[in-house]
This record gives structure tokens, sequence and C-alpha cells, in this order.
């Protein structure tokens, strides 16, 4: 009896942990989430639904979240090695990730007109021309946010959730500073250092933690097959993570693309109602599946696979009492909400029904994108690669085709559609996997007895 009565008590302080972690993520990441509103608020202020807002998003995307996805990737897929406090594979890995950053940065530099004639094909010549201004100037960002994901991951291993939280909040910030000074007197180089300082700013607390570690600093004898085997595990370990992980930067970057021979500011309006959607993906979802990832690679590495499952259906089911009475707000309360958030300068009526219609439509598939995040790091946890590489990859061929088809019939509003439809499936066939080849079933569980001391989870 006492030993179960202990068994019990270690596992109740693992699960209160766990949501503590999650809670001081969730804390960090809601001050990064209301600066973050406070900026879209300002662009849709200062540039309305417009194609220099558009120009400015096209240019934005691969800095930011396509070279955010990679970095993400990369520190995900460090997360299983940096478990085993192998300090000497730290340093070897930031100079890795440094030239691949390195080298993406000269190559933005140089060549801007590679990512803007495929994002901004459907462009007039004007807009496609001040694009390229923008993202030939922020090739610094795509150094700093390439780095990101390493100190990142570096941080959540040595269980400081918080640094990375609070550094969306300088990101956010060094934003901010751009649209309100520095694009009033620098123009369109002045939105591009903005996005080069809130890179920077966003490594910053994460790097002087990393700095600090004294360990990491000290124990760089690396003997040469220990290099070999890294890089082979590092590369292995990425690809099949970024092809997962990437979907909805794939999803933005189609949208975009094919938003682009579209009216004028559609880009805007799907973008300013998804930052919507982001503010509970990434307070809850986010902050959820990046708290269990170490704890689920733990977990399975000591065997312990039923409360793995358990506690990855704990949070499923907290995740559902919040998520969907977030998405009915955001279907009937749709006008209210943009009216609040956006309506003021140059953003008109025009752009309150634009960004209203896409709000809704992306909020069908809130739940799904949230749950998705857990589930995904469910399998990688698990050492299950190959699954979630091929769901993952017909849900973006999905989006593709729906947003092809869509788009002919509800224009912007079709290209919201298609991302929640193609969100859903992926969720589906995620659990229908998961319960197939691990016997892993979604479930709801009894929160009474939670609450009554009768849970062992």
């Amino acid at each position: 009896m006492a030993i179960n009565g202990k068994l019990n008590l270690k596992r109740f302080l693992i699960c209160e942990s766990l949501f503590i972690s999650a809670g001081l993520m969730t804390m960090g990441l809601l001050l990064s989430k209301f600066l973050g509103f406070l900026r879209e608020i300002l662009i849709a202020k200062v540039f309305g639904v417009s194609y220099l807002c558009d120009a400015y998003l096209v240019a934005i995307l691969f800095p930011i979240s396509i070279m955010g996805a990679v970095s993400q990737s990369m520190g995900v897929s460090l997360i299983p090695l940096f478990s085993k406090k192998d300090f000497s594979k730290y340093h070897l890995s930031l100079f890795i990730i440094s030239l691949f950053s390195l080298f993406f940065s000269f190559l933005v530099f140089l060549f801007p007109q590679l990512v803007i004639n495929v994002i901004g094909q459907g462009f007039p010549i004007t807009v496609k021309e001040q694009a390229k201004i923008l993202l030939r100037n922020m090739a610094p960002a795509v150094f700093f946010i390439g780095i990101s994901g390493f100190l990142n991951a570096f941080s959540y291993v040595n269980k400081n959730y918080f640094f990375p939280a609070l550094s969306g909040i300088l990101y956010n910030s060094g934003l901010i500073l751009g649209i309100v000074y520095l694009y009033k007197l620098f123009s369109l180089s002045g939105l591009a250092f903005s996005v080069n300082l809130a890179s920077f700013l966003y490594i910053l607390l994460p790097l002087t933690f990393f700095l600090k570690r004294e360990k990491a600093i000290r124990n760089l004898n690396i003997a040469k097959e220990e290099a070999l085997y890294f890089l082979k595990f590092l590369f292995l370990s990425f690809l099949p993570y970024l092809l997962v992980s990437s979907v909805s930067q794939i999803n933005v970057a189609i949208d975009r693309a094919i938003a682009s021979f579209l009216e004028e500011g559609s880009i805007s309006a799907l973008n300013f109602a998804y930052k919507i959607i982001e503010l509970p993906l990434g307070i809850f979802g986010f902050a959820f599946a990046t708290v269990l990832m170490p704890y689920f690679s733990e977990k399975f590495y000591n065997g312990e696979k039923e409360q793995m499952i358990k506690q990855a259906n704990n949070f499923l089911f907290f995740l559902s009492l919040i998520i969907l009475p977030i998405t009915l707000a955001f279907i009937l309360l749709n006008e209210e909400i943009i009216r609040i958030v956006y309506f003021r300068g140059a953003f008109n009526e025009k752009a309150l029904i634009m960004t209203k219609e896409a709000l809704s439509f992306y909020s069908l598939g809130l739940l799904a994108y949230c749950a998705n995040l857990i589930l995904i790091r469910l399998f990688w946890s698990m050492g299950e690669i190959k699954l979630p590489i091929i769901i993952s990859t017909i849900a973006v061929l999905l989006n593709l085709i729906l947003d092809l088809i869509l788009a002919k019939f509800l224009s912007y509003k079709g290209l919201a559609l298609a991302t929640s439809l193609s969100g859903i499936f992926r969720f589906l066939l995620f659990a229908f996997c998961l319960s197939y080849y691990f016997q892993f079933r979604l479930r709801l569980v009894n929160w009474k007895e939670i609450f009554n001391g009768k849970y062992d989870g």
C-alpha cells in the first residue's frame, strides 16, 4: 500500500509539473500573442487590405514562417538527443545549424526573385518589385530565425519554457517599432529592418540562457566518429520532422500563391483572419505540444507507454474543452471580433467583410489544428516518422486540390475552407493510425476521478 501510494504521488506530481510548465509557457505566450495582436492591428490600420500589405506578407513569409518551420523542425529533432544530457553535442549542432542558416541568408539576399516569383507570381510587376526589395533587406532575419530552433530546444530540454515564450514578446515589440516609427522614416527599408531587429530580439533570451550553461561551453572535445554520427542523426531526423511540421507553412505559401491571382487584399484578409486563429492555436495547442514532447520522449525511452498515452488523452480532452467554445465564438461573433480588433485607419468596410468571412471558414478546423500538434509529437516520440510524413503529404496535396477547386467558387473564402478541411482530414488520419498501429484510442478522461484523487495517470 505504501509503495502504491508513493507511485500515485509521483505520478500526480509529474502530471502537476507538466500542467505547471504548460501554464508558465501559456502565460508567456499570452503576453506575446497580445503584442502580436497589437502588431496586426497596426498593420491593418496602416495598410488595410492592399497590394502593399500583400507584398509585405509575401516577403516576410520566407524568413519568418518557412525558415521558422525549418528551424523548429531542427530543434524538435534535437530534443531526443539533448534529453540524454550529452553536452558535447550542443556546440557541434549549433555550428552546423549556423552554417546552414547563413547559407540561406546569403541566398535570399542575392536571389530574392526566386521566392517572390513563386509565392507572388500573380502580382502586378510593381508589387513584385516591392516584395523583392523587402525580402532582400530581410536576409539577416533568415539567419537569426534559423538558429532559434536549436536555442529553444536547448531551453526546453533544460526545463526553461518561459524564455522561449518571452522571446515572442521581444520579437513583436521589434515589429511594432518598425510599423510605428521606422516605416514612416525609411519606407520599405524601415519595415525590413524591423523584421531583422525583431528576429535578433527573438533569440536574445534563449541565447543568453545557452551561454550561461557552463557545460555546454566547456565540453568541446568531440571525436570525428561522434561528429559523423551526429550529422547523420541530425539530418535523417530533421528532414522527416520538417516534412511533417511545415504543413501549415506549405499551405500558407500555396494559399498566398493562389490568392495573388485573386482580388486585391485577398492575401491580407486571409492573413488577418488566420492571425486570430493563431491566438488559441499558439497559446494552447503549441504550448501543450511543446511541453509534452520531452515528456513523451522520456516515457517512451523508459518503456512507460501507458502513462504517455494517458497524459496525451488528458491534454487532448482539456484542449477540446477550451477550443470548442472559442470556435463557436469565432463563427457566431466573427463581425464583432473583426470590428473590435481591426476596424480602424485604412481597414475599411470591404476589409471587414473579407476578413470576417475568412475567419469563419478558418475556424472550422481550429480544434483539428491544435490536436494535430500534439498527435504529431506523439508519433515522433515513439520513433514513428514514416506515417506522419505520408499523412502530411496527403493533407498538403488535398489542400492544394481543394484550393484550386474552391477558389473558383468562393474566391479567398475557398482557400480558408480548404485549409480547415485538410486539417480535419489530417487529424482523422492521425487518430486512425494511432488506433490501428499503436492501439492508442482517443478518449475523454473522467475528470471527476482526477479531482477526487482516484485517477492514477
